[in-house]
């Protein structure tokens, strides 16, 4: 699982700037930090300490000559050559009266910001996008420099996610939790947002009753879980990960799901996968994404491509990684499209409609 990375680890590339969004819209971003007075910062000493998240949301935007570039980070020295294609702060596109959310929940060990070329070409077709850090599942990275790095008691040990799942579904219980937790508080702010922006940027902007969410790998199984608990998550699509055991089998999940998975890992997921599956109300569409790995739907690749042996060139794999979820969402929120018609002539991509009707 991809991780905050050191320059120990991966050597300083050249500037690399991210692939510019396909989309018709100029792409702004805005990152708040926002914490839940009902909850304890379980990672800190001071028990009166509440649990802070950092939520970075990019948005379809109008420009004028003033405007900023963003950083890709601002705080981590390890992107800090790293150009994006969003600028900072600019107004909400005026012709995009309002626009369906979609959250992102990161892999166990990534940051928000990981995801910034799949959240700017969504934001570049007019959805609006909050990708979250949550501290001890991932690394939280505060304005003031303070660094929450991952819990080592939510790493699973060597071998373990071969199974059996049983001791899977059990050793992710509490990160799960804690993860549909803070998408829960998000969720609330964002509708305060929506309601009355300070800035007037996001005001009355939000669908908030017809959203989306990507999850990746541990986030995909808490973004299963927070789908199965509200009804106006219409949309939901995971990268290895999937949902916790008593929503897969119990077919908790009444809306057509898209699951994503690499060859390589799917020899020894696939029993788990099919447990959602064969179990699910709605129809599922699976995706088999030959020579990709874990984490070619982030930057990672992309902005270090020699600490990576996939199989896939990491720019093309990024490339249909976006169309394959913009694609979902664009036909699940807005019924546009066909996801196996529209990408059947990506020979990488193997996907298949699963439907128990």
């Amino acid at each position: 699982m991809a991780i905050l990375v050191s320059t120990l680890l991966y050597p300083q590339a050249d500037t690399v700037r991210l692939m510019p969004p396909s989309g018709p819209y100029a792409v702004g971003t805005k990152t708040y930090e926002w914490s839940d007075t009902s909850r304890t910062a379980n990672y800190t000493s001071n028990k009166g300490d509440r649990r802070s998240l950092v939520v970075q949301i990019w948005y379809p935007a109008s420009l004028n000559e003033k405007e900023i570039r963003a950083s890709y980070s601002p705080i981590s020295k390890d992107y800090q050559k790293v150009l994006t294609n969003s600028y900072l702060g600019p107004e909400f596109n005026t012709y995009v009266k309002q626009a369906n959310l979609i959250f992102i929940a990161p892999g166990r060990g990534t940051e928000r910001f990981l995801y910034s070329t799949l959240s700017e070409d969504l934001a570049s077709h007019g959805f609006v996008v909050a990708s979250v850090d949550m501290p001890l599942i991932g690394y939280t990275i505060y304005g003031d420099g303070r660094i929450v790095r991952p819990s080592s008691a939510f790493k699973p040990p060597p071998g373990m996610m071969g199974g059996p799942y049983e001791k899977v579904d059990e050793f992710f219980e509490a990160p799960t939790h804690m993860g549909v937790k803070d998408l829960d508080f998000v969720y609330d702010q964002l509708i305060k947002l929506n309601e009355a922006d300070p800035d007037r940027r996001f005001t009355g902007r939000l669908n908030l009753n017809a959203i989306g969410i990507f999850g990746h790998s541990l986030g995909g199984r808490i973004a299963g879980e927070f789908t199965s608990d509200h009804d106006y998550v219409k949309a939901y699509v995971a990268m290895e990960g999937i949902p916790p055991r008593e929503v897969r089998y119990k077919g908790k999940i009444d809306i057509t799901t898209a699951m994503l998975c690499s060859s390589g890992t799917l020899p020894y997921a696939r029993d788990n996968y099919n447990s959602f599956i064969e179990n699910a109300p709605s129809p599922v569409y699976f995706a088999e994404m030959h020579g990709f790995g874990h984490n070619s739907v982030t930057d990672n690749p992309f902005i270090y491509p020699d600490s990576f042996s996939y199989q896939i060139d990491p720019e093309f794999g990024l490339k249909v990684s976006r169309e394959i979820v913009s694609g979902y969402f664009k036909m699940l929120l807005r019924k546009e499209g066909d996801l196996i018609k529209d990408l059947k002539d990506v020979e990488q991509l193997s996907i298949t409609k699963h439907n128990n009707d």
